[in-house]
């Protein structure tokens, strides 16, 4: 299998075959924590638009990986919101407004921090990282940090944080093994349905994690090491020495 990675782009040719990828990672994620009606709303355009809204993005860096040629996931860091780095008593908030699901709305996001973590222009959020699931569990989704964490440290940042839903436990345990650390919670507001002639607001539980990029390499390079001490092993053992 041939592996690449590559900027995004914006063109139908890299953006279509992603946006199928990244729709069936995103149910496959979501789909235990997330009713049937919401999931309905993550449509083949959804994905579509989101990414080729992130490859208009200036202030993102979107690396994408391809096998055989063909666009199977993602990992995209930007700037951390400024209502991140300015917490005030623990606490820190954001007003967003706009228009959703045929509803207006005002949400004030705020984000409860556990514990102090320095916080600046040297500091970038991972807004996403998915992997078709086809071609999940089989070291993918390291080799993108492994390829993109060292030019971030060329680019001069010092340190990431990354959310991520509290239900799922398997992103808890895959940013634990790279050196992110939680220190934070907020709540993400997705949608607004109407359910049996009320109206239900899709809100979900996330926790925020932080690692310095000096310590996201060095656990990189471990799982590197232990990654390459296990292949030798098996080989040998398929030769007929055993430990």
């Amino acid at each position: 299998m041939k592996i690449s990675i590559r900027n995004l782009e914006k063109r139908l040719s890299m953006i279509l075959p992603l946006a199928e990828a990244y729709q069936r990672s995103y149910n496959k994620l979501s789909a235990d924590y997330k009713s049937a009606e919401e999931m309905a709303l993550y449509t083949r355009g959804y994905f579509i638009k989101k990414l080729w809204k992130m490859a208009e993005d200036k202030q993102s860096l979107v690396a994408v990986l391809h096998t055989n040629d063909t666009p199977r996931g993602f990992i995209r860091y930007s700037a951390v919101p400024e209502y991140y780095t300015r917490p005030v008593d623990n606490e820190a908030a954001d007003v967003e407004k706009g228009y959703l699901d045929g509803f207006e709305f005002a949400w004030c996001r705020k984000v409860n921090f556990d514990r102090d973590v320095a916080l600046n222009d040297k500091t970038l959020i991972v807004n996403q990282i998915y992997l078709d699931p086809q071609i999940q569990h089989h070291g993918l989704g390291t080799l993108l940090f492994q390829q993109t964490v060292p030019e971030l440290k060329k680019q001069g940042f010092e340190s990431l944080i990354i959310e991520y839903n509290a239900n799922n436990t398997g992103a808890k345990d895959f940013y634990r093994k790279l050196g992110f650390v939680p220190f934070a919670k907020t709540k993400d507001f997705d949608h607004i349905l109407r359910q049996n002639g009320q109206t239900v607001f899709c809100i979900s539980d996330v926790h925020i994690a932080h690692t310095t990029i000096d310590n996201a390499l060095e656990c990189l390079h471990r799982r590197r090491q232990l990654k390459q001490t296990f292949l030798t092993v098996f080989d040998q053992r398929k030769h007929g020495k055993t430990y």
